[in-house]
């Protein structure tokens, strides 16, 4: 599994490692999940065509580089691309039987309807664009190797830091405003941490190759989510107008998602939202 490091791998390594031999790829090893099953690999991925790979059953590329266009242009590419050809091509070569990428909604840009997976990518930011020819990328070897790609809408929950979700929470226990665009948008149906990994553990054992939206059930504006971060923290969350208006939103149909994975229940809105801000106060 690549990007070891970061918020969706921390909650799930110690999953897979309960039925599963984990390789954990992460530049920073120090942040990097420990267990009896887990063993640590110290690599960058802006480099990864130089190291030797262990042979392996699946990747699971969880690694993204979310860095400032242009300055960071090559670092976005090279994480969030060219180390995707790589990851592939080992996969092929040691006989995997599945690959699974974690890509993002973004590439849809945004909508004035709930995106479904056979809607057209229309993004044009570059760091939507490595996401979507990574994808190309991936699927051009649909033929050889199954694969799954999540196109993930905002994954929160326990831990995240410096993303939309736990910044709402800190301001609204702070009593910071909440800025609002001009329209209230975007909406977008945030998905909780925990049913990501039983996505990810659905696909590791699902046939063929599936491209999936993983989002949540409930469409929520940056109002209605700072409400209900204000019933989980017991603080009314105070507002501010802003200056920008946003031309659409981010909500993603997941009924395929569903169905292919055979998920029934997922993790309410304001359920996730209290146990994010429950540990969000312990930390």
């Amino acid at each position: 599994m690549t990007g070891a490091s970061g918020f969706v791998a921390q909650h799930l390594i110690p999953t897979l490692a309960a039925t599963h031999d984990v390789y954990a790829l992460t530049h920073d090893g120090a942040r990097a999940p420990e267990g009896a099953r887990v063993e640590t690999l110290v690599i960058d991925l802006r480099r990864v065509e130089d190291v030797s790979l262990p042979a392996v059953d699946a990747i699971v590329h969880l690694a993204q580089a979310n860095v400032p266009f242009p300055d960071g242009a090559l670092d976005l590419f090279s994480v969030n691309t060219a180390s995707t050809v790589t990851l592939l091509d080992h996969a092929r070569r040691c006989g995997a039987t599945r690959f699974i990428y974690a890509s993002s909604a973004s590439v849809y840009g945004f909508g004035q309807r709930p995106w479904t997976e056979d809607d057209d990518i229309a993004a044009t930011d570059f760091y939507s664009a490595t996401k979507i020819a990574s994808e190309r990328l991936i699927q051009a070897y649909g033929d050889m190797l199954p694969t799954t790609i999540m196109r993930l809408v905002a994954p929160y929950g326990p831990g995240q830091r410096n993303r939309m979700i736990p910044r709402i929470i800190d301001n609204v226990r702070a009593g910071r405003p909440i800025t609002l665009n001009q329209d209230g948008r975007p909406r977008m149906n945030p998905i909780f941490v925990d049913d990501v990994g039983r996505v990810v553990g659905a696909a590791l054992e699902s046939g063929g190759s599936q491209l999936l939206n993983v989002a949540g059930d409930e469409a929520v504006s940056i109002r209605e989510l700072a409400e209900a971060v204000g019933r989980a923290v017991d603080r009314e969350p105070a507002f501010e107008d802003g200056d920008n208006a946003a031309p659409g939103d981010i909500v993603c149909e997941n009924d395929r998602m569903r169905a292919a994975l055979s998920l029934d229940r997922l993790t309410p809105l304001e359920e996730g939202l209290a146990r994010a801000a429950a540990a969000s106060r312990s930390a």
